[in-house]
């Protein structure tokens, strides 16, 4: 099936949300100064960025044909075992490992909590572990139930457990993450070219409206303020990508960080945590420096680190495991 290229912008836009989101949060928790206003960005970021990425998860899901694109329930799901539980069990033991012996890094972990890692993910990795659990979800219900009614479904549990004091266990980050990705899996298509530019652009207004009223008001964990939040997230991303991407530098931009986005979800908090305590070892405490620098070494390892892990096969397992299986059986 041909590619759906705004969702692979839009994956690019995601990923740089959550590079940046990171660098600010690094330096908010080494105590830098900096202009407050990055604080309520920061929060303003993590209110839709990764339910972003799980909307566009579901949604390719759906447009490649669900399990169905591996013949089996079994193999689709033994696939996404390989690409998501290899990566996630390796890098998240690099790490844990490296935080409990560096100071001064975004997490204090020990040693022993790689031990722990099949029910408590580590930093920015959960999302692979919810991710799986999702596709296993949603691939066991599928024979009887519709998308819809899974997201509905797996919603209504992620709330009502609390208020019954259920344990959800390994399933609980699926549960809270349920409403994206469902959303995702219900989606046919964007639909965005039938967008007037007025409604585009308004919806990206009440997006940044809302998203300061929230902030001021501090409604964090209000029940369904959250979600509608994220879901306003979610489409005024989708208008505004669409409109970025007219401009064809920034589409070109995007098409480039798409590419490389999972070697640098994978590996960024590990980059610009490194550079931000070397920074700080130098005595360089500038917020704009520790912003940019930041932002360019989460972009840039972790590039480099896939280009030279493309010219060896067993390096790119690390990253695409299913893949680089492929080319090892040719």
């Amino acid at each position: 099936m041909k590619r759906n290229v705004l969702a692979d912008r839009l994956k690019g836009y995601a990923c740089l949300l959550v590079l940046f989101g990171h660098v600010i949060m690094g330096i908010r928790k080494a105590g830098i100064p900096m202009p407050s206003a990055f604080f309520d960005l920061e929060t303003f970021i993590w209110s839709f960025h990764v339910a972003l990425f799980l909307f566009l998860s579901g949604f390719v899901y759906r447009i490649t044909d669900e399990w169905r694109s591996k013949k089996t329930r079994k193999n689709f799901l033994l696939h996404k075992l390989a690409d998501l539980g290899i990566p996630y069990v390796l890098f998240s033991v690099i790490y844990i490992s490296i935080n409990s012996f560096v100071a001064q890094s975004n997490t204090n972990f020990a040693l022993t909590d790689i031990l722990w890692i099949w029910k408590t993910p580590a930093a920015q990795y959960w999302f692979l572990y919810a991710l799986f659990f999702l596709f296993c979800i949603w691939v066991i219900l599928s024979g009887s139930l519709k998308n819809w009614q899974i997201t509905v479904l797996l919603t209504a549990i992620g709330y009502l457990a609390p208020a019954f004091d259920m344990q959800l266990g390994s399933f609980e980050i699926a549960a809270f993450s349920a409403l994206a990705f469902g959303l995702g899996t219900c989606m046919r298509s964007l639909h965005v070219d039938s967008w007037k530019l007025a409604y585009k652009l308004l919806l990206i207004c009440i997006h940044i409206l809302l998203g300061y009223v929230w902030i001021r008001l501090d409604l964090f964990d209000t029940p369904l303020c959250d979600e509608f939040i994220m879901v306003i997230g979610i489409f005024s991303s989708i208008a505004l990508i669409s409109l970025l991407t007219q401009s064809k530098v920034i589409a070109k931009f995007l098409d480039f960080i798409n590419k490389y986005s999972f070697p640098m979800y994978l590996l960024h908090t590990i980059c610009t945590a490194g550079v931000r305590i070397l920074l700080l070892r130098m005595q360089i405490t500038q917020w704009w420096l520790h912003i940019l620098i930041g932002c360019l070494a989460g972009m840039a390892f972790p590039i480099l680190a896939a280009i030279i892990s493309e010219k060896t096969i067993l390096l790119n397992l690390c990253f695409y495991p299913s893949r680089t299986w492929k080319r090892l059986k040719k």
